[in-house]
Order: C-alpha cells, then sequence, then structure tokens
C-alpha cells in the first residue's frame, strides 16, 4: 500500500486519534447514562456516538467506498433527538465505530490526488468544495462532537476523557 496522500495524512491522524478519544468517552459509562440527556437539554452522549458513527459511514460514501452502517436504522428517519423510538446500546455502538474507523482509515489511504480534487455535492461552510475539503470539514465535526461527549462525561459526574491510545483493542 502506497503511503497516505499528504493533503489528506494529518486529517487521517486527526481522525485515528478520535476513534481512542471516542472510546475513551465511552469507558464506564451505561447505557442509561449515555441516554440522559442534562437539564438544560441537547444531545445525549448515545446520541452523538451515533451520530459520529453514523456521519463516518456518510464520508465513506461520499468518497466512493460504502461500508453497512448497523447504526442506521437507528437515525433513518430521526429529523433530531426526540425522533429516535429506540436507542443502540453503547457495546453496539462501540463495534460499529472501531469497524467504520478501521474501514475509514483505509480509505483515505488509498484516496488519489485526482479523487481528492473531485467536486463535493455537499456543501458545507468552507470555501474547498472539493472532496479534501469534505475530508476537512467532516474531521473538524467529529473533533467537535467528540468534544460534547467529553464534555457530557464530565456532566454525568465521570472522570475526565483520556488521551490515552490504543486502550480499546
Amino acid at each position: 500500500m502506497s503511503a497516505v496522500e499528504p493533503r489528506v495524512a494529518t486529517l487521517a491522524a486527526i481522525l485515528d486519534l478520535n476513534t481512542d478519544l471516542l472510546l475513551n468517552c465511552l469507558e464506564g459509562l451505561s447505557d442509561a447514562e449515555a441516554r440522559e440527556r442534562l437539564p438544560g437539554g441537547g444531545n445525549s452522549v448515545t446520541f452523538l456516538a451515533a451520530h459520529l458513527t453514523d456521519t463516518r459511514h456518510f464520508l465513506s460514501a461520499r468518497l466512493g467506498r460504502p461500508l453497512d452502517n448497523p447504526v442506521a436504522r437507528y437515525l433513518a428517519e430521526a429529523r433530531g433527538f426526540e425522533d429516535i423510538r429506540e436507542w443502540p446500546a453503547l457495546d453496539e455502538i462501540r463495534v460499529a465505530w472501531r469497524a467504520v474507523a478501521a474501514h475509514l482509515q483505509g480509505v483515505l489511504a488509498a484516496l488519489t490526488p485526482d479523487e481528492l480534487q473531485r467536486p463535493n455535492v455537499h456543501r458545507f461552510p468552507l470555501a474547498d468544495t472539493t472532496q479534501l475539503g469534505l475530508i476537512a470539514f467532516l474531521s473538524q465535526h467529529d473533533s467537535y462532537h467528540v468534544g460534547q461527549v467529553a464534555f457530557l462525561r464530565r456532566q454525568l459526574g465521570r472522570p475526565a476523557m483520556s488521551y490515552v491510545r490504543g486502550a480499546h483493542p
């Protein structure tokens, strides 16, 4: 396998880091805790973890290499938190997260310079409307939501998220 295209290498590294960070955030949480919404509203840990998993599936598909998405059925008809009728267990999310993370790393490693320059049909708040811009925006999106999960973890009375890498095979 050839080296990761230099323009995507750092973004792939951020996504790889976020893979471990989300797993660290979920460590020790029960399904009940993870589904809890704080009194001020907002999303739950379960919603955010499922959303992140779903978004990585979206990215893989937009890059032309889709992977079956086991959390899609939970989010399919939902336009918001209140529309979700059934929640995945954290164990199910962890399995799906690891699978899509490994898949996406392979997808990113295989991208060619021409593929990165291809126009992207989805518009995000970046001037770069190529596939590379899509990867950049969704890498930031990934980090944003991992930060939210880390915050929620602390609000649930759990220790802060750890930056330990590779603790969750």
